[in-house]
């Protein structure tokens, strides 16, 4: 998968260098037919765009017209040329991929549903699969590569837009109010606190020895790529954590209150 993100990269900045020199000579910025029409011919002409998907080349091409446009739009910083090692995703947004033999494995606890995910130009790959959606509504699938080098894989599915219903009438029947501190996470009107983990504490004195040891590596070296990856681990551990327990608690205060009471404040003020 290296392989198709480096050549990703270099063909989102060769459009660049391409739309740059568009602009200087003709003062005419190409539009997304053109852009995706170029992105088709250097792909034909150059082997080393072959490794990718003519879809995924599209996309590419799509990339970049959506970041000129949030330019132009005075929503983003100007296109710039795009570094390899932050280049970590692609797109497959119609064809070029295959679900297959979907089957639930482990017991208990560690009971997971997986699958066989076929890309083309990559190769299969085995997936946890999270939830359960319709095959035939997928539009999009994106393949991201974390730094830490684990992979996710997101399908973005077309659905009906559902009618908002009221589950009940009249006052709730259940209402809390929450405040968020710092020494306690929360603390709810009826007596009750949740206490905080404060997960980056306990992971400080690593992550401190890691950009330590990081900073005396030589850049872009194999030492400072490993490197990295370990502190990128960490930093996606407690990503991970701080989401873990967000989606727990938001369910926990959902299946107990049927109101929930918060104030309006800016949360970051608190740190």
């Amino acid at each position: 998968m290296k392989t198709q993100l480096e050549a990703a990269c270099k063909l989102y900045n060769t459009l660049l260098h391409a739309e740059q020199e568009e602009y200087e000579e003709n003062k005419h910025t190409m539009n997304k037919t053109e852009l995706r029409q170029l992105a088709l011919d250097l792909r034909k002409q150059n082997p080393e765009f072959q490794v990718l998907h003519s879809q995924v080349t599209q996309q590419v091409a799509d990339r970049f017209y959506q970041a000129r446009e949030r330019f132009l739009d005075g929503l983003a910083n100007k296109p710039k040329k795009k570094k390899p090692y932050k280049f970590l995703s692609l797109v497959y947004p119609q064809s070029g991929w295959r679900l297959s033999n979907t089957r639930d494995a482990g017991q208990g606890k560690n009971k997971k549903r997986r699958a066989r995910l076929y890309l083309s130009k990559i190769g299969f790959f085995t997936l946890v699969v999270h939830r359960v959606f319709p095959e035939s509504q997928v539009s999009q699938v994106c393949v991201k590569l974390n730094p830490s080098g684990r992979i996710n894989v997101i399908f973005l599915v077309e659905e009906a837009e559902s009618q908002e219903h009221s589950s009940g009438e009249g006052e709730p029947k259940n209402a809390v109010g929450v405040d968020l501190g710092i020494t306690r996470l929360a603390t709810l009107s009826d007596g009750r606190y949740l206490e905080n983990p404060k997960p980056l504490e306990r992971s400080l004195e690593r992550i401190r020895m890691l950009q330590r040891t990081l900073s005396r590596k030589r850049f872009l070296s194999n030492n400072w790529l490993k490197t990295k990856t370990k502190l990128a681990k960490e930093h996606e551990h407690l990503k991970d954590f701080r989401r873990d327990l967000f989606f727990k608690l938001g369910a926990l205060l959902a299946q107990e209150y049927d109101l929930l009471v918060l104030e309006d404040l800016g949360v970051r003020n608190l740190v």
